[in-house]
């Protein structure tokens, strides 16, 4: 049966006559979601009338989903402030209810919403929130489908290890409860993971996950499975194929009419066009997928290299430089630390929240104990000494739980932080290659080119002017975005290790002066990238904030430990008073990451900050 016909039968049964409330309800909702792929815009006028209903007779359980599906319907439309405020409008509702399920659903619309805006964090937030309660409910459909979110905002940043942790958490719930949807659902998330390691494995995934939306016949999963199952084959090299699925992938999308997808569809083709060596098509279908969807990070940022090295191609530099500068200040803006830990601060302070109820419970029972040795006691003295040794043994037992609890906080906390290090390491080694590499060398052949047309031409004077202010130009971008990319992630870091990319670094700075004691070997490079990283902090906070003119950074290497000193004749602070800045947190929450200690001595006369780590406990660190 057509999805037309579905929806003309919930019609006719909603006209019969007479129809129980609930019955109704039940109706109003099925059309509100039966229209989500045809006609988004006509369920939100089913989803309205169900609400008038459900609020007349107090319907809290279907006043919660009518607005929840309602929401969905904006969700779909793009029209992300209509969606927050249906959405919002649901918690109170589903607040009264016995059952977990509506307001799991509801806070699990919420973070989906938020990820469509890029609001990674407010997504995991309530992402985790739904899980909890799935989880309090005994639902397994809903824990799958919420950790199955969860890794697809991991997926986003590019943190493939949480996000394939999460994956496999709801991949194991989706075949125990045999959902197709759900396995379908993975493959797609897997598939994004083994893009990067494993590429036949991933074609594997995409092409199942393609074929399990075709028999169910969810157009809008089958579009999204054609799109990755295309970039599998760009990134082969195989652009025909790439196309061919791309382009399927796109007329579904025009068919089910949602504007995220469209425009990453359109994105996808642009990319495969490019390489096709068809850049005016490629820029063109780029336009098509900007106008469409201008929020979403991933999206943009490919929008904006393919303005890029289209416009380059088509001579059109001046064009291509602007956008360079747009690209440059985005993917900068997007890569800070702070983005990333505050995604694993959402997850530590959920996996905390756990341990909490868990000490709850040893309280109340506690409690529980205290309450029958005062009953008994009162008759025989006895059962008072044994009900004060269980008192006792209940109060042990809590403080073991409490400290075990303290310490599996503390290894969350480092095991968060590490991952937030790995995935702004990666994010940053990938960002600087993509601009060292591809722009980079470009602009390299351009430059070179473009004596050789001054040479064969005859050009006015005017001509020659402009001709060498496009040279100055090209030099001025080539180092601008040298500049960028050796601070995402400097060559000589990875190339010669500390020693020379210190030395480097603190020669370009005249007031630094950078002492290594010690032998030379290479580190871990997770350890390397974490103690380059604090020292160029450190150093920058001495120029900006301390106004020091004398800086010495010393680094004293050994085959069990390495320490570093940062020394400034700056103004200094009050370390009872000033409490530490964003980047002292930052720079502290790194070492301890790594078992590492940090002692700050800070006086009129300037600061010392001084770290000292130990090489047998990160020996896994790499």
């Amino acid at each position: 049966m057509g999805q037309s016909s579905v929806v003309d039968s919930l019609v006719t049964a909603l006209e019969k006559q007479p129809l129980a409330i609930d019955k109704k309800l039940e109706i109003y909702d099925a059309l509100v979601y039966s229209l989500w792929e045809e006609d988004a815009e006509k369920g939100i006028d089913f989803g309205k009338k169900g609400i008038a209903l459900a609020k007349k007779h107090q319907n809290n359980k279907w006043l919660s989903i009518l607005y929840s599906h309602t929401a969905m319907s904006f969700f779909y439309l793009a029209q992300y402030d209509s969606a927050h405020f249906y959405q919002d409008l649901a918690f109170e509702p589903a607040s009264t209810l016995s059952s977990f399920k509506e307001l799991a659903s509801a806070h699990m619309n919420k973070g989906s919403i938020f990820k469509m805006e890029d609001n990674h964090p407010e997504a995991i937030k309530e992402y985790l929130k739904s899980l909890h309660l799935f989880e309090k409910e005994g639902n397994d459909q809903g824990r799958g489908m919420a950790l199955g979110n969860i890794a697809h905002v991991y997926l986003q940043l590019r943190n493939f290890k949480q996000a394939e942790k999460y994956l496999k958490e709801s991949e194991a719930l989706a075949i125990k409860l045999n959902n197709k949807e759900g396995i379908g659902s993975v493959a797609i998330a897997l598939t994004n993971i083994y893009q990067e390691t494993d590429m036949p494995k991933a074609i594997e995934y995409a092409t199942r996950a393609v074929e399990i939306f075709h028999q169910l016949g969810n157009k809008y999963s089958e579009a999204v499975a054609l799109s990755v199952l295309g970039r599998c084959y760009q990134e082969t090299g195989n652009y025909q194929k790439a196309a061919v699925y791309t382009e399927r992938g796109l007329a579904l999308a025009k068919e089910v009419g949602y504007s995220n997808l469209l425009a990453q569809l359109y994105v996808n083709l642009s990319n495969v066009r490019y390489y096709q060596g068809n850049y005016r098509e490629s820029e063109q279908l780029a336009i098509e997928a900007r106008n469409l969807d201008s929020a979403n990070m991933e999206i943009k940022h490919n929008v904006l290299l393919n303005h890029i090295r289209n416009n380059m191609y088509l001579g059109n530099l001046k064009t291509a430089e602007d956008y360079m500068e747009t690209y440059t200040a985005s993917i900068q803006q997007f890569a800070t630390e702070e983005y990333q830990e505050s995604i694993s601060d959402l997850e530590v302070k959920y996996e905390t929240e756990k341990k909490q109820l868990q000490i709850a419970a040893l309280e109340k029972q506690r409690y529980l104990y205290i309450w029958l040795g005062t009953a008994i006691g009162g008759a025989l003295l006895i059962a008072l000494a044994f009900a004060f040794a269980r008192y006792r043994l209940a109060v042990n037992r809590r403080k073991l739980a409490e400290q075990e609890s303290r310490r599996l906080e503390q290894e969350k906390q480092l095991v968060a932080v590490q991952a937030t290090l790995d995935g702004e390491a990666a994010e940053r080694t990938r960002l600087a290659k993509d601009l060292h590499d591809g722009l980079g060398g470009m602009l390299s052949a351009i430059k070179l080119n473009l004596p050789q047309v001054h040479g064969d031409a005859l050009l006015e004077a005017m001509d020659v002017t402009r001709f060498q202010t496009a040279l100055g130009m090209l030099d001025d971008s080539i180092q601008e975005l040298r500049r960028v990319a050796h601070h995402m992630m400097p060559e000589s870091l990875l190339r010669h290790g500390l020693k020379v990319s210190l030395a480097d670094f603190c020669a370009a700075i005249p007031t630094a002066n950078f002492h290594y004691f010690g032998n030379e070997a290479r580190l871990p490079s997770k350890m390397e990238i974490m103690v380059y990283r604090c020292i160029h902090e450190l150093v920058n906070n001495a120029l900006k904030h301390a106004n020091a003119t004398l800086i010495n950074v010393q680094l004293v290497q050994d085959s069990n430990r390495i320490s570093f000193t940062v020394q400034d004749n700056g103004s200094g602070f009050d370390q009872k008073t000033v409490a530490e800045g964003m980047g002292l947190r930052n720079i502290r929450q790194r070492v301890e990451a790594f078992q590492g200690e940090m002692d700050i001595l800070s006086s009129s006369q300037g600061t010392e900050i001084h770290v000292d780590l130990e090489m047998t406990k990160n020996k896994n660190y790499d």
